[in-house]
């Protein structure tokens, strides 16, 4: 889920389960805030990373940086229509 339709808390925790698990969370449209991408002092990743960077339309920021911190990158190419819009 985005960060904004979530707390920072909840899209961190999220993280960091994924990563105890070997899964893969994503960023969502909202992106992830810089400090989660420095690696620990032992130089092994930083367990609230996102594993998946996602990129929108909507999504201003986007730098090389956040792109080459991805495992994967997902592109939204659209958005679908939300009932009652």
């Amino acid at each position: 889920m985005s960060y904004g339709s979530i707390s920072l808390e909840a899209h961190t925790s999220l993280a960091r389960a994924m990563n105890k698990l070997g899964g893969r969370s994503n960023t969502g449209e909202g992106g992830e805030e810089h400090r989660r991408f420095v690696p620990q002092p032992d130089g092994s990743r930083n367990p609230e990373r996102s594993a998946i960077k996602q990129v929108a339309s909507g999504r201003f920021g986007v730098t090389s940086h956040y792109l080459s911190n991805a495992d994967e990158i997902q592109i939204k190419m659209a958005q679908g229509a939300k009932p009652g819009e």
